[in-house]
């Protein structure tokens, strides 16, 4: 079988499967979660869930080891902007790390919101690394919504 195998000999068949595994590996390891080099500057960015009922938007940010003070949250006409800074963990002179994974620095996501919100009744809690936003629509956005029927 190996003979209609474009190799030159069949020692090379384990090599090829091994190289193929090699490329799979970085790829899916090595860039950009595992095993970054020291001095690489990769940014993070928070993962968001997005959902709207009638009223509302809500937004959902995981921000895990922050602290309040270091995030700031604005609106600027229908531009949402979450931003902050998460702390790089000090090293401790007694400890001997061989990788360390956790992101730090800072952060800027940016959301165009589809509707308009009533600004001044925004609400942001912040718990156990969970910043949750809560927008009420504006009146004219919530009149707005029109069933059409489908025929």
């Amino acid at each position: 079988m190996f003979d209609l195998l474009p190799f030159k000999r069949r020692s090379e068949v384990p090599s090829v499967f091994s190289e193929m595994d090699d490329l799979l590996q970085k790829m899916w390891y090595d860039f950009p979660f595992h095993n970054l080099e020291e001095g690489t500057n990769l940014s993070w960015s928070p993962r968001l869930d997005v959902s709207e009922t009638d009223k509302t938007l809500e937004i959902v940010a995981d921000l895990p080891g922050m602290e309040k003070k270091d995030i700031n949250v604005s609106l600027d006409g229908d531009l949402l902007t979450i931003k902050g800074e998460k702390k790089e963990v000090k090293e401790k002179k007694d400890k001997h790390y061989h990788t360390i994974e956790r992101r730090s620095g800072s952060f800027y996501r940016a959301l165009r919101l589809p509707v308009a919100v009533e600004s001044d009744k925004i609400d942001a809690n912040f718990k156990d690394g969970v910043l949750t936003l809560t927008l009420p629509k504006s009146k004219e956005a919530a009149k707005k919504v029109a069933q059409i029927e489908v025929k």
